[in-house]
Formats: structure tokens, C-alpha cells, sequence
């Protein structure tokens, strides 16, 4: 549990069961990398991550994932290190920014529920509760996975699984569409008569959605009451640990963190406690000749998890909260606890000496702490009057057609807020960072951008404030995404037309979307390695494709059409087609209009 591989750990636990396919996602997350975002649709599609994604690859998977998932996050809190792909427009409907729930505090859950269906129709489900974000970090982090079928009755350890599903929708800054608000209801219900799988020897398991508007607060000294202690946090306070660790003459307990936030606490506060941290060796890893595999560094410590014994148990609790007053106060926070056998998931069993989990630790030795606050307390501040923006200046991206290209003008609801003095902030389309303006105190958002192609049209917008400290210049970056309109339909055409501009490429996105992107034969073929081949006379091929498109997917002819349809129109778009495409085309459509008038 303790020893992920990362990225590639979760884009296995999001493939879907043999025989399966996704029928419904949704995700929470605290921070929200846009680039990684692209990756999650080729998980559910059953594709492996390269280290370089085929942009053909990636923008299928979100096409037909992009109206089953939703991802909520915090907004002020969506990030990436560049500009990834002109498919991000194909993930503007899916994220969802979330307001903080009080002020100084935030969004911090990491759940994913996944409903598959199988070839007669039946769903499954799978629950996964991280202590990671969906990021590109390459940080120590836990995740627990667990997958369930649904029973007639409703089981009572559900009901706050359901109820924090429910509740996404709410807590969005922007109006989810119907559909997906009827979708994420329809989840939560269905939530309720889950009967999971649980772990071997684990009994029981509970949830515990933390700081929901209008909930009980989270009843720490209860859940934490025991003789035998675990904690495994990487950030800390005084007073949380003070309540997690109650004095007691028989109790034994054991703290793992980063040796500078243990630096931080006060020493009554960790008295008695016997406190670890990783061992720098911990995080190489070495690579695999065999496999032709380097694996990254892992680096810092991120995994959140807590185990109380008591009454002859251990209860083990994973999930986003740190051992902080926030994480267990006012955060909307997600644990789940799990139930069972002290010598299976107790104490021992991760801090015990023939533990995996012990041997990456190393005893704390208490050292003076880092004398970079002043540096990080104005980091601090920047990000957030970063996340006071995104969430106070709701932003529009209005856009116009003009003789020499599109216009987009973008403008705030509100006026910007207070920002400290000596600080700047600016804004920018995200694509085009140089198009900066500045952002003032007060005033109202309000700028029009130059000219563009309509495929570089995007809602998606860089804030960037810095302010210098002791001479050095701090700077914090987020990604907003504003509400975009007057956008033609045909923007996603446009889009999707970049991609495809060879006759190859266009027969990869034809054998993909038609899905044979693996196992298929033929001069026109989708390979196992996902690529696809030609040779011969074009039109036998793309005639195959198309036959099996018409029997198993007619869909697809429907959707193809105006893709075609748009290459046809653009300079070097016939050049794109294969030879002979009109001669297998023309008659795949007619079939398809044949088929759906035949229908009752």
C-alpha cells in the first residue's frame, strides 16, 4: 500500500474489468494537473501509458469518456507547466471548480467511484481513496481499492459515501449542467445498496466525508480512542496531534512525518511519541533492465493514514486528511475506515521490524527548523489571493467573429480583489502566455484579446501574482477555467481537425473510433500496439472498417460525418482523406440512413 509507482498505480486502478466499459466517473482532487487530466480517458479506454500519448490515442478516449466523467477540485488550484494539448478543450465540460468551504480552509478530498457495464448491461463498481492528487508529483502516497456490486437493499455503511457524491454538485462555483447533475444524483443512489470487497481479513468498513455543509463535525477523540497509535501525516500541528495522541500510561504510539514539520511542533507535543521519517535511500528506485523501464525518483513523504487499536481491533483510516486542525476542522476531507485484525492492518503491521512500510524509515533526530518561513508564509499568502480570485472573479470568455479572425473579450462579474501592495498579478489565455494584463485592485475585469483561429479559441486562463522577498522575486501560478461563449459548434471540428492531418492519422482515428484499436487484422488495421498500417488499394481497408462500423458501432458513421465533412472544407483537408474514400463513404452513409428509418 505504501510503495506506489505513481501515476502508473492509478491508471491501473481506473481500467475497467475485463469485458467492461466505463459507464459513469467522478473525482475529487485538491490540485488539479492539466496534462495529466489528458492521460485519465486513455485508462478508461484500456490503453497503457507511453511516455509520449498519441494525441490520436487521447483524443478518442476523451470523447467517449468526456460525458461520463466529472472531475471537482479546488479552484485556484489547476495547474500545468505548459501549454499541453489543444485537446484540453475537450475537458472543459468535465472539471468543475469548487469554492473553499470557510475561509483559509479548502477542498481537499481524493475519490474516485467508477460504475463499468458489462456486455449484458450490468454494472459494477469500484471505489478508489487516495491521499494523492491528481497530479504529476511523484511523491510516497497510499491509495485503497476497492471494487463492489450492487445487492436489492440499501447497507447503512454507505449512507455517507452517497451523501458526499450527492453533494459535489453544490459544491461547484458554476451551474452543472442537468444532465450531469441527474447523473451524479442517479450515482449517489445507487451507491447506497453497494456491497464492496472488502480487503482479506478486514471486516467492516465506514466512510467519513469531513466538513460537508450543514454535517456534524468529525468526532476525533472518538474514532482516535485506543492503546495503540499510528499516524502517518505529512503535515502536523500542535494541537492536532495533541488530541490524536492522548496522554495514557499504557499507550504506545508512533508518528511518521517530514523531519521539517516535526522540526516545527512543540516538544510536549511529541513527548513520549516515537516519531520517523523517510529514509532519503527510500525513494531510489532502481531500474529495470529487464522490463527496458526507469522508474523516476520518488521523493517526498505524501501518504495519509491513521490506525487506532482498541478492543482487541485495529481500525485503519486512509484517505486526504492530514494530521492538522484544518484537515480534521473546516477542509471537506474524505477518510474510509477499515475494521479487522490487529496482526493484518494494526500497528505492527506497518511500523512492526519485518514491516516493508519500516524498512524506508529512519528515527526522527530533532533538528533546528529551516529558517525559510518568511519565504514560504509569502508563498503562502500569494496562493491565496490566487484561490480568492478564482473564486470571487467568476470570468467570461465571450468571443466574436471578425474579417481577420476571432475576438475573444474577457470580463469578471465582479471586481477583482484587494491585492497586498508590493504585489502583481496578471492574467493570460494559457496558450498564449505573452498576452498578459494586468490585474488591479477593485477594478473590474475587462480586456479583449487580439484576433485568432478558432481553434485557438479557450476558456482556460493562467493568473500569475508575484511579490519580492528579501530580494527574490516569488511567483505562484493557477489555471481558471472562465465560462466560454459564442463559440461556434464547429470549434471542436476545427480542434479535432489539427490533429488529423495525414491520411494515416485520419485511418488511426477511424480504426479507434469505431473501436478496434487492438486485435484487428487487414491492410486498413488497428494493431495490438494501437497503430495503424497501409498498403495496397486504400479503399479495401477503410471498407472494412467501415462494414464493421455499420454491424457493431453505427454511432460511429454519425459522428465520423462531420469530421469529414469539415476536412472537406478546409485548403489541404481532401489531401488528409485516404484514396478511394468517397467510393466506401458515400455508401457507408446511405447504410447508415437505411438503418436508423428501418427502426421502429
Amino acid at each position: 500500500m505504501l510503495a506506489p509507482d505513481s501515476r502508473a498505480l492509478l491508471l491501473d486502478a481506473l481500467r475497467p474489468p475485463p469485458d467492461c466499459s466505463l459507464d459513469r466517473a467522478v473525482a475529487t482532487t485538491y490540485t488539479l494537473d492539466l496534462t495529466t487530466a489528458l492521460t485519465i480517458p486513455l485508462a478508461f479506454a484500456g490503453f497503457r501509458l507511453d511516455e509520449q500519448p498519441d494525441p490520436i490515442e487521447i483524443m478518442e478516449a476523451l470523447r467517449r469518456s468526456g460525458e461520463r466523467l466529472d472531475i471537482f477540485c479546488q479552484a485556484g488550484a489547476i495547474s500545468a507547466e505548459k501549454w499541453p494539448s489543444d485537446l484540453l478543450a475537450l475537458l472543459e465540460n468535465v472539471v468543475h471548480e469548487v469554492r473553499r468551504p470557510h475561509p483559509g480552509h479548502i477542498f481537499h478530498p481524493k475519490v474516485w467511484v467508477l460504475r463499468f457495464l458489462n456486455d449484458l448491461q450490468e454494472p459494477s463498481f469500484r471505489l478508489l481513496v487516495l491521499s494523492r492528487n491528481l497530479s504529476a508529483d511523484r511523491s510516497w502516497d497510499t491509495l485503497l481499492w476497492i471494487d463492489g456490486q450492487p445487492q436489492r437493499r440499501q447497507l447503512a455503511c454507505n449512507a455517507p459515501l452517497a451523501q458526499f457524491v450527492a453533494a459535489l454538485p453544490e459544491l461547484s462555483a458554476t451551474t452543472l449542467p442537468n444532465g450531469r447533475r441527474a447523473a451524479l444524483a442517479e450515482l449517489a443512489q445507487e451507491l447506497k445498496r453497494i456491497d464492496w470487497e472488502l480487503p482479506d481479513s478486514v471486516r467492516e468498513v465506514h466512510f467519513h466525508p469531513i466538513g460537508l455543509p450543514r454535517s456534524r463535525p468529525f468526532p476525533v477523540e472518538q474514532h482516535f480512542s485506543g492503546y495503540r497509535k499510528l499516524a502517518v501525516s505529512p503535515f502536523l500541528r500542535d494541537g492536532m496531534i495533541r488530541r490524536l495522541f492522548q496522554s495514557g500510561a499504557d499507550q504506545k504510539a508512533v508518528i511518521v512525518s517530514r523531519a521539517e514539520e516535526l522540526s516545527r511542533l512543540q516538544p510536549d507535543a511529541v513527548d513520549g511519541l516515537d516519531a520517523y521519517v523517510l529514509d532519503p535511500t527510500a525513494s531510489l528506485v532502481r531500474d529495470d533492465v529487464e522490463a527496458g523501464a526507469s522508474h523516476a525518483f520518488l521523493t517526498h513523504l505524501h501518504a495519509k493514514l491513521y490506525v487506532v487499536e482498541r478492543a482487541r481491533r485495529a481500525h485503519l483510516f486512509v484517505g486526504s486528511a492530514n494530521a492538522t486542525d484544518a484537515g480534521f476542522g473546516h477542509n471537506i476531507e474524505f477518510l474510509c475506515e477499515l475494521i479487522g485484525p490487529t496482526k493484518t492492518i494494526g500497528v505492527e503491521s506497518f511500523v512492526g521490524e519485518d514491516a516493508p512500510f519500516y524498512s524506508m524509515l529512519v528515527p526522527y533526530g530533532a533538528s533546528e527548523a529551516l529558517d525559510v518561513e518568511e519565504e514560504k508564509t509569502a508563498r503562502r499568502a500569494l496562493d491565496g489571493l490566487l484561490i480568492d480570485i478564482a473564486e470571487q472573479v467568476r470570468l467570461r470568455t465571450t468571443v466574436t467573429k471578425r474579417a481577420n479572425g476571432w475576438v475573444p473579450h474577457v470580463t469578471g462579474t465582479t471586481a477583482v480583489p484587494s491585492i497586498p501592495e508590493g504585489a502583481r498579478v496578471t492574467i493570460a489565455p494559457y496558450n498564449r502566455p505573452a498576452e498578459t494584463y494586468e490585474l488591479n485592485s477593485g477594478n473590474p475585469l475587462d480586456f479583449k484579446l487580439p484576433p485568432r483561429h478558432l481553434a485557438d479559441i479557450t476558456p482556460f486562463l493562467q493568473i500569475t501574482a508575484s511579490q519580492t522577498v528579501e530580494k527574490e522575486l516569488i511567483e505562484r501560478s493557477v489555471v481558471v477555467c472562465s465560462q466560454l461563449e459564442g463559440a461556434p459548434d464547429d470549434r471542436f471540428q476545427e480542434i479535432l481537425a489539427r490533429q488529423i492531418d495525414t491520411p494515416e492519422k485520419f485511418l488511426r482515428f477511424l480504426a479507434l473510433l469505431i473501436g478496434f484499436a487492438s486485435g484487428s487484422s487487414g491492410n486498413s488495421a488497428a494493431l495490438g500496439n494501437g497503430s495503424v498500417s497501409w498498403s495496397g488499394d486504400a479503399s479495401e481497408g477503410v471498407l472494412e472498417l467501415l462494414a464493421r462500423a455499420l454491424s457493431e458501432n453505427p454511432e460511429s458513421i454519425d459522428h465520423l460525418a462531420p469530421i469529414v465533412e469539415h476536412l472537406r472544407q478546409l485548403p489541404n483537408g481532401r489531401a488528409v482523406l485516404p484514396s478511394g474514400w468517397d467510393d466506401v463513404w458515400l455508401p457507408a452513409q446511405e447504410a447508415s440512413q437505411a438503418m436508423r428509418e428501418a427502426k421502429p
